[in-house]
């Protein structure tokens, strides 16, 4: 890699001021770094999703890039923020609350420092006052100015294991994107575990948030009719629930962190 690379996941809202300032903080401190925003739309506050958007996208990053993340509810607080080095090169920069851990997981942490907090700054902005320059001083080479830690003791977030039986699968609702679609803690290997398969007619429990519905399992949209739900594995390798040609999480009123229950269509309750 020639040039720096740095890129930015937030809860920030894109185009946001404080978007904005991460860019510019680092632009003056590192202007020949490339910046890249990974993504400003997680959920406000929600460290769980931020987490699983960041391992699924840091991957993809050339070896060496440095990522700041940040989505930080108790910023200001007792948490620690982080820089972890990785095995191929680069880090990982931002509060140690569970955001960095499966990313960090994935590309393997063999080196992490608790960064300080510099005297005088704000209590809510860290991302531009601590992780940003922080950030911007990896990409020139500097060593993170902070104590070294052991990453074993990174903080993980609470990532609720699906529930498999014959013929059911319960997993939890991670979120839903701008088009609708749900995801689900869960990936293909549960499906199988459940024997669930292309082509089975299901039914889509979300957990008392409303009345059971009837979807097929298939490998795209256009698979099923328009209006029709789907149960299909997404880009990133989860289990979702969409709807071809609207929004499945409208339609099922599925809430992020309620448990969503797949079962084949013979199932107890009757759907719609």
């Amino acid at each position: 890699m020639t040039r720096p690379v740095i890129a930015l996941l937030t809860d920030y809202g894109a185009g946001s001021e404080h978007v904005g300032a991460l860019h510019a903080v680092v632009a003056r401190a590192c202007p020949a770094a490339d910046r890249i925003d990974l993504a400003h739309d997680i959920p406000p506050g929600d460290v769980r999703r931020g987490a699983v958007v960041l391992a699924r996208l840091a991957p993809l990053l050339p070896p060496g890039a440095i990522v700041v993340a940040v989505v930080d509810p108790g910023v200001g607080g007792e948490r620690r923020g982080l820089a972890i080095g990785l095995h191929a090169g680069g880090a990982l920069v931002g509060p140690d609350n569970g955001l960095l851990a499966p990313a960090a997981g994935r590309l393997g942490a063999d080196r992490a420092w608790a960064l300080p907090t510099p005297p005088g700054v704000p209590a809510t902005f860290h991302g531009r006052d601590v992780f940003a320059p922080a950030a911007a001083a990896l990409a020139l080479g500097a060593a993170p100015l902070g104590t070294p830690i052991d990453p074993a003791g990174i903080v993980r977030p609470h990532l609720p294991a699906p529930r498999v039986a014959a013929g059911r699968l319960e997993a939890t609702v991670l979120g839903a994107d701008r088009f609708g679609n749900v995801e689900l803690l869960a990936g293909p290997e549960d499906l199988a575990a459940a024997g669930i398969g292309i082509g089975d007619a299901v039914r889509v429990d979300p957990a008392g948030a409303g009345p059971v519905h009837a979807a097929t399992v298939a490998r795209t949209f256009s698979d099923v009719p328009s209006g029709a739900l789907l149960v299909h594995v997404d880009s990133s390798g989860a289990v979702a629930v969409a709807l071809n040609g609207g929004d499945a999480a409208a339609r099922l009123g599925a809430a992020t962190g309620a448990p969503l229950a797949i079962t084949t269509a013979g199932g107890a309750r009757p759907a719609i």
